[in-house]
């Protein structure tokens, strides 16, 4: 079982470094071919590949498990679901462009979501279940902010951003919304998949979710052109509808 456990954490490996070759290649091309690298957008989808990379890696190797009360958690894989969740949502209002106070908000609640699963995970009977209920009403308000508070600001973007927002938006809604239940069904919860069946299907919906994001992100990228020549993010203080408009340059060309 522990053998069948690494070679999923080895496949997890290489398809993530696999899923990191498209954007830093696409960066590189338009950066020698236009000049318009669009760096912050590629930096940002290298970056939720390449980080999930190294947390498999280190997984694969045996590195960064913790025996807790509740039995052994693979903290790695928090960690890195900690770092690459607020940078997927960092795509996604790259795109949609909201105030900046939605944004940090969205990954926010992010955070909340995955130190509920830690702490769920690492501890057991009521303060386990309370954790992970803590963490589930979170990602009520987390889908809400996708399906509600985003759209509203990427509607401004023109019809390509819209279309490609909503591709990305849609496969991090339904594929985060499967987290949960394997988390319920695998030894953190109700013990019905093994290690190794937990192994699997964590990578599967890793892989679809950060290689299959940023493949759709990168195939996606002529949207990045209408939306200026830097890379800037326009913030609307959405506190005040009568707020100017505000630009904060996060990268150039």
């Amino acid at each position: 079982m522990l053998v069948d456990t690494a070679v999923w954490a080895w496949i997890g490996t290489l398809a993530m470094v696999a899923g990191t070759i498209p954007p830093l290649w696409t960066w590189y091309s338009r950066s020698s071919e236009t000049g318009e690298s669009h760096a912050v957008y590629y930096a940002t989808l290298a970056g939720v590949t390449g980080v999930a990379a190294l947390a498999y890696l280190a997984m694969a190797l045996g590195v960064g498990t913790l025996s807790t009360a509740a039995g052994e958690i693979e903290v790695v894989r928090y960690v890195d679901w900690l770092v690459t969740t607020p940078l997927l949502l960092l795509y996604l209002g790259l795109l949609a462009r909201p105030s900046r106070g939605v944004l940090a908000g969205l990954i926010g609640i992010d955070v909340v979501i995955i130190a509920g699963g830690i702490v769920a995970a690492a501890t057991a009977g009521t303060v386990s279940w309370v954790a992970f209920g803590v963490a589930g009403v979170a990602y009520l308000g987390l889908v809400y902010g996708l399906l509600v508070a985003l759209p509203r600001s990427a509607s401004a973007e023109g019809d390509r951003v819209r279309a490609v927002f909503g591709t990305l938006r849609n496969i991090t809604v339904v594929l985060w919304t499967l987290y949960p239940v394997v988390w319920l069904l695998a030894p953190t919860g109700f013990g019905l998949l093994t290690p190794a069946t937990e192994m699997l299907v964590f990578v599967y919906l890793d892989v679809v979710s950060k290689v299959g994001f940023v493949v759709v992100a990168v195939a996606g990228a002529d949207a990045l052109d209408s939306l200026g020549d830097r890379d800037e993010f326009t913030a609307v203080d959405a506190a005040d509808p009568g707020a100017e408009e505000h630009t904060t340059v996060l990268g150039d060309d």
